[in-house]
């Protein structure tokens, strides 16, 4: 088995956490060994306890039949909120109950209070300020270096973990994992080098739902732009080098506030 592999043992939490997030989206992951690594590299990883009892909240909502009713957790179920072990989920679920968020009844059964209804109006309040960015590009060999030597690290410097849909082997509709993505995100970055037809699409939902969108294509593309989308301001690239640092720029004079964990 890949994941027995003595590399990845102290891996092995993410990409439990990874398989029986994708398996609560009606979602299907296969790993092997060419997806591994970056599946490692896109997984959201909770940051930190507080983060890992909102998974908790989050997964309780999606299985109540009622408001009142309550939802079973094993303790087969840690992999939830990312946890590495069944005592690590158990020290979550009694500060969740500590906190007033949960209500225990014994034998794992646990229900939402009207303070964890409220703990999770905040959460979705906050989802417009994730430190998520996804980016929208084409997918090719072309652009490979773009992204490793560009939007990633360029990111990465402002303080965003950059998302690409594709970097996930998957068999659902590939919609739907956009859609989801973008909407989990704080930030796209939609790159329209290649004049790729979803890029459109993806810009224009991020707009829809709020999401703040930075524009940029390669210096040889812009004159193939739909002129529905000449009024915004491009960041107009002609290597990757010149892209991570115009992006890097346009971040933080365009979201100062916001995520500037500036790493050396």
């Amino acid at each position: 088995m890949l994941a027995n592999n003595p590399d990845y043992q102290d891996k092995k939490y993410i990409l439990s956490g990874v398989l029986r997030e994708a398996t609560e989206h009606g979602n299907r992951i296969e790993i092997s060994t060419t997806n591994i690594n970056d599946i490692l590299a896109s997984a959201s990883i909770p940051d930190g306890p507080f983060e890992a009892m909102d998974r908790i909240l989050l997964y309780i909502k999606r299985h109540l039949s009622t408001v009142a009713s309550y939802v079973q957790i094993t303790t087969s179920d840690y992999p939830i909120a990312y946890a590495k072990n069944n005592q690590e989920l158990d020290f979550y679920l009694e500060k969740l109950v500590g906190l007033g968020y949960l209500e225990y009844s014994g034998e794992g059964k646990c229900r939402l209070t009207l303070g964890g209804w409220k703990r999770l109006l905040e959460i979705d309040k906050q989802k417009i300020n994730s430190n998520q960015a996804f980016v929208a590009m084409w997918f090719s060999e072309e652009t490979k270096i773009a992204w490793s030597a560009g939007f990633e690290p360029a990111l990465a410097k402002t303080g965003y973990k950059p998302i690409r849909i594709d970097l996930i082997q998957h068999n659902d509709k590939i919609d739907d994992r956009i859609i989801a993505g973008i909407r989990r995100s704080g930030l796209l970055v939609a790159d329209f080098t290649g004049n790729r037809g979803g890029v459109y699409f993806e810009a224009g939902f991020a707009m829809g739902l709020g999401v703040p969108v930075i524009w940029t294509c390669r210096e040889d593309c812009m004159d193939s732009l739909h002129f529905d989308t000449r009024q915004y301001n491009y960041i107009v690239w002609e290597n990757p080098g010149d892209l991570k640092t115009k992006l890097i720029y346009r971040i933080e004079a365009t979201l100062p506030n916001r995520h500037m964990r500036r790493f050396v």
